[in-house]
């Protein structure tokens, strides 16, 4: 205990149920905003909170309390003395086969078009972020989230007025994450960012994805260290709107939400600024939005306490092993594009039918120029070609609603990678190759594969 002044008293607790940065700026604001506290920090690294302020004769153990009545409501205890908390490894043997059945459909429904994981130079696809958006809005990087949603809610139910509010707080969260993330691309576009630039951001983004990853599984306190940090003020700030009852606060507070310290929502915004596309960033970042809105409206529009029930091991520990495997499914196709390790060819592609003896029936030369023609969809068209050697050439690449892996592919050796349109037809120019010389193709995934021979 340290004397700062005759009636100023500084404490430091420890603080249970502390993981991420948005809990620290949660504790910041919930204390902050106690009668007779003038000054509050809490230390993720550490899981303790400083406290300064004029407690009279209370004993340090009846402030203890007293501040934990404030944070009990979001699940955290305070106390003098540190809590061990031992990990409980048994929570593995649900989470583990929980979490392959989810990434096995997931993998399922990309292989059949029906979503698109991630395309090239580890790009994360709509599909995947509004996944990352769902585990974000149920973990508890997003507890900060939720509290505002049921404290707003509190606080305006008071006035009978139970339903608008709520809807102006989601249309808020959409239409700032739909409109600022494609500033953000936008941004990136600016600034041209070449590939190396685009792949490092990416490498970025899959290592943030891992960490936090990692973090749920909470069975590592120290990669609490690792995590990206925003300044807390903003998140104080931010949470501290809650209590401001004004008819566009709640559409004001889901416009600041884009901004509060979630790793899930930092590591889609630096994805976003690879994009260099005003469209594509505002459909990512929107589909993430779309992603956290079922449980954050559920929580708003029925005052349940969601997040208080998913605080089980079996359940962080199944996120976490998700989102493990979209940080290392990045971070791999990352390192195909960077063209330091080779694809995995995980299937084989359909109607491989033309044989690598002749000239195929899918190359043209027209005024001295080869057009080689293949199609993408649930694979490539004819997956074997072969054209002649020592001529320039054009591979025409043609999409019809083709949404699964296949509209991503990359030719390593050329250091080629293309995202492809849902529909078109994408020309890519190919220099003139030596005899003998074969082009392997991949769709990033490694589920796809197609084969350029030339004669």
């Amino acid at each position: 205990m340290k004397k700062h002044t005759p009636a100023t008293t500084a404490h430091t607790f420890h603080v249970y149920e502390m993981h991420c940065n948005a809990c620290v700026a949660l504790i910041e604001s919930e204390l902050g905003n106690v009668h007779g506290v003038s000054k509050v920090v809490a230390h993720l690294a550490t899981n303790t909170v400083e406290v300064v302020g004029d407690f009279g004769d209370k004993t340090p153990e009846h402030v203890a309390r007293e501040l934990s009545e404030v944070l009990k409501p979001h699940n955290y205890i305070i106390s003098l003395e540190k809590r061990s908390r031992p990990v409980k490894w048994s929570d593995f043997k649900i989470a583990a086969p929980v979490a392959g059945v989810f990434i096995a459909l997931f993998v399922a429904l990309e292989k059949s078009g029906a979503v698109n994981l991630a395309t090239t130079s580890g790009d994360v696809g709509y599909g995947t972020a509004f996944v990352i958006g769902l585990i974000a809005s149920v973990s508890t990087c997003m507890a900060v989230v939720g509290g505002i949603v049921l404290s707003m809610s509190a606080n305006f139910a008071k006035e009978g007025d139970k339903v608008r509010p709520q809807m102006l707080f989601h249309v808020g969260r959409l239409v700032s994450f739909v409109v600022l993330g494609g500033a953000i691309g936008a941004l990136g576009s600016a600034f041209q960012l070449g590939a190396t630039s685009t792949l490092v951001l990416s490498f970025i983004v899959a290592l943030v994805l891992l960490i936090l990853g990692i973090n749920l599984l909470d069975v590592f306190p120290w990669a609490k260290k690792l995590q990206p940090i925003m300044p807390s003020f903003v998140g104080r700030r931010v949470h501290g709107l809650k209590n401001v009852n004004h008819t566009l606060t709640p559409f004001l507070v889901g416009v600041a939400t884009f901004f509060l310290p979630c790793g899930f929502t930092q590591s889609m915004q630096i994805y976003t600024l690879t994009t260099g596309s005003f469209v594509t960033g505002a459909l990512t970042m929107g589909a993430f939005a779309l992603g956290t809105l079922p449980v954050l409206a559920l929580l708003s529009f029925s005052s349940l306490g969601i997040h208080k029930k998913a605080q089980s091991g079996v359940f962080f520990k199944t996120a976490g092993l998700v989102v493990i495997f979209f940080g290392v499914f990045n971070l791999f196709n990352v390192l195909i594009s960077a063209g330091f390790i080779a694809p995995l060819n995980l299937g084989t592609s359909k109607n491989q039918t033309t044989e690598l003896g002749q000239i195929s029936t899918n190359v043209s030369v027209i005024d001295g120029k080869q057009i080689i023609t293949m199609k993408a969809k649930g694979g490539y068209t004819p997956s074997r070609t072969t054209a002649n050697a020592g001529l320039p050439t054009v591979l025409q690449v043609e999409t019809d609603s083709t949404f699964d892996c296949s509209s991503a592919f990359t030719i390593p050796s050329l250091k080629i990678s293309k995202n492809l349109p849902p529909s078109g037809v994408t020309a890519i120019e190919i220099p003139p190759q030596k005899a003998g010389t074969v082009l392997d193709g991949r769709c990033v995934m490694g589920t796809y594969s197609f084969v350029l021979k030339f004669k």
